[in-house]
Formats: C-alpha cells, structure tokens, sequence
C-alpha cells in the first residue's frame, strides 16, 4: 500500500496544471510555498494553499500586490474578489477539504475563479478593487 497524498502535495499537483493559465498571462511559473504553491507576476502575488487550523482543513487563495508604494490594504482572499466583482457570493468558492478528492475540487474551483477574475486584476481599477474587496 503506497502513502497518501497530503493536502498541500494536491494542491501542488493539481495547482500547477489549473493556474497554468497564469503563465500565458504573463505571470512567472508556480513555485511551492509552505501548504502550496505560489505565482508572482504583473504586480501581483497569488497564492493557493492547504492548511489544517484546530478542527478545519481547508483550501484557501489570496491575490497580494507587489508594486511599491504598496497600499493599506493589498492582500485580499480570491472569495471576497470574486464577490466584488459581482461573478457571485463568497459562498461559491468554499474552501472546506477534508479529503485529497475535495481538495483537488477545490484548487479547480480558485483556478476557475482566478481565470474569471483575471481580467479585473490585470484592469485599470486593479488597485481600487483590491482595496474595496479586503474591507468586505
């Protein structure tokens, strides 16, 4: 019997094949982070990861700006972003992932939200749009 998969091993996994995306976008290649993976590119900083928090076991995005002058507020989860630009409630991402199968579920659905939102963040009002959407 072979191990098992962890959480971040999925998202890794999974991940470089869903944001690949990213890539033809400009952004650099997918390096790991602690819990995932991370791509830096165009200003911006956009991580997935896996973390497990008392009881919890979930997936989770952010988008974090890289330019300087940073602003107050530049680092906002991918949920609160896909809801300010109205493409649907929070709730559509959902980041609970208590096995491998809901995890790699979860990696393509920030995948599929970070390609909807992509447009946004790469638009001119990328800068106001972070802002609002980190004082959801």
């Amino acid at each position: 019997m072979g191990k098992r998969e962890t959480g971040e091993e999925v998202v890794r996994r999974v991940g470089r094949d869903a944001l690949s995306f990213l890539t033809e976008a400009g952004f650099a290649m997918p390096s790991d982070i602690e819990g995932g993976l991370e791509v830096v590119g165009r200003g911006l900083k956009i991580a997935v990861y896996h973390y497990v928090w008392i009881h919890e076991v979930a997936v989770s995005a952010f988008v974090e700006m890289t330019e300087e002058p940073l602003p107050a507020r530049h680092r906002v989860e991918v949920e609160s972003l896909y809801a300010e630009c109205g493409l649907g409630p929070p709730n559509h991402l959902p980041g609970t992932a208590g096995d491998a199968r809901l995890t790699e579920v979860r990696v393509r659905e920030f995948a599929r939200a970070l390609r909807e939102l992509l447009p946004f963040l790469l638009g001119p009002d990328r800068d106001g749009l972070i802002s609002r959407a980190s004082a959801r």
